[in-house]
């Protein structure tokens, strides 16, 4: 290395030739263009040089087999991730050597490069779980050794042409190095992609009950990362009618924010909202879990109560969607299944909830639209202060004479006194389904 900044300080002197250009950047190996790439050095263009590289790659090629032996030993003592073979055999690590090394000597001072070579690299190292820090650093003690084989078989033979062997030499060191990294990272990033989409099927089915149709709960566990039996709950999210962050990125948001609390989860889109099953570490996390729901959450989200064992999730999904669909449209709250029976009651039974609503409240559904609305948001302030009249008022600023007014008038259009047990509870449960299920659609919320 030493060599090479002698030649680099000597050459900035004489002027920009090869070291403005050898200073100008990696190459651009974008998903375009991975597999050629032109060197970013400009390559030697001279018939003269064209043979010196010409002769140098006849002295090196003989060598290449001997090299790669050399390499492999290199790379095992200075990468601890080689040293053990624990992601990729003795055997293996040579011949990638030998590969890499006669392509890039092959290919000194050509203007484009072939990077099938680095690329397959790339794939291979990535698949097999070689951390892509030991790639690269693999990558650079390859273009060290490369140039102390030119330095010592060489001799003399390109003495004249040294400094443009040097640009040649680096310059296919630099392009493989950053080809190698670029089909390792698209390699990762197919595999998590895939990955989560195959965790999504997986999901669908066990919360579905679907997995007697080929596969095992425990072949489910292992492929989501989780215990067959634990403390487990399962989550229904809606996103809010104004929207919110990328679907990926919200649910790789959620899982990490989760994941620091100690709670592993796994999620899936569907249609209509995001659902996720949580691994917790004992039965008291889910309140901790809530609570980070409740920050994060942009919508809608229902919690099903604890099960042990994942032949139960089915029916904990059911839960979450019915504790969902418990909160009112367009509210941004988490509710868990059974915080509210009256509101449960109305949500697994929609279609006669509608009729109490009809049956209950259309005299007062029918009013003009100022009028419905008080009469309506009297009614939600006096069972939210108990039947107080003196609170209602303070609630709505006015008088509590006005509040008794207003209920005199809600037991003249629906024949139900809000002061009289039963007719408050009739009145209650229409009022609540009127705000659950308006223009939401018929049929059990859960189903």
């Amino acid at each position: 290395m030493w060599l090479v900044c002698q030649w680099a300080g000597r050459l900035r002197a004489t002027g920009p030739s090869w070291w403005d250009s050898r200073r100008s950047g990696p190459a651009d190996l974008t998903a375009g263009a991975r597999m050629t790439v032109t060197p970013p050095y400009g390559g030697v263009r001279d018939s003269g040089m064209d043979d010196g590289l010409r002769r140098l790659v006849d002295v090196l090629l003989p060598g290449i087999d001997r090299f790669a032996d050399l390499l492999t030993d290199r790379i095992t003592q200075e990468e601890d991730a080689y040293r053990n073979h624990g992601h990729v055999k003795h055997d293996q690590l040579r011949a990638s050597c030998a590969d890499n090394l006669h392509s890039m000597v092959t290919q000194l001072g050509r203007d484009a490069l072939d990077l099938r070579v680095p690329h397959d690299t790339g794939r291979f190292k990535a698949e097999h779980g070689v951390p892509l820090s030991a790639v690269t650093h693999a990558y650079r003690l390859a273009g060290r050794f490369l140039w102390e084989c030119v330095l010592t078989e060489a001799g003399d033979t390109v003495a004249r042409e040294m400094p443009h062997v040097a640009t040649a030499v680096w310059s296919v060191s630099d392009t493989f190095t950053d080809a190698v990294a670029v089909a390792y990272r698209d390699t990762m990033s197919e595999r998590a992609h895939h990955d989560r989409q195959v965790k999504s099927l997986l999901l669908a089915a066990l919360l579905d009950g679907r997995l007697d149709e080929g596969t095992h709960l425990w072949e489910c566990a292992d492929a989501l990362r989780l215990p067959q039996h634990g403390v487990f709950a399962v989550v229904s999210a809606e996103p809010a009618a104004t929207g919110g962050p990328a679907d990926e990125d919200a649910l790789r948001d959620m899982e990490g924010a989760l994941r620091a609390h100690g709670v592993l989860s796994v999620w899936r889109r569907e249609d209509d909202a995001r659902v996720g099953l949580l691994s917790l570490r004992s039965s008291g996390s889910l309140a901790q879990a809530v609570e980070v729901l409740r920050g994060r959450s942009i919508g809608r989200v229902g919690v099903s109560t604890l099960f042990h064992d994942l032949e139960q999730a089915p029916g904990a999904f059911r839960q979450a969607r019915l504790a969902c669909a418990c909160v009112e449209p367009d509210a941004r709250e988490v509710a868990s299944y059974g915080d509210s029976p009256v509101r449960l009651m109305v949500v697994s039974a929609p279609d006669s909830a509608q009729h109490a609503v009809r049956r209950v409240l259309r005299p007062v559904l029918e009013l003009p639209q100022h009028e419905r609305e008080l009469l309506l948001e009297t009614l939600c302030q006096w069972f939210a202060s108990g039947g107080s009249a003196t609170e209602t008022a303070a609630r709505m600023y006015c008088h509590r004479n006005t509040v008794t007014y207003r209920l005199r008038r809600v037991q003249e259009l629906t024949g139900r006194s809000p002061t009289d047990p039963v007719g408050a509870s009739e009145i209650h449960l229409a009022l609540e389904a009127h705000r659950l299920l308006t223009d939401r659609p018929t049929g059990p919320a859960g189903s």
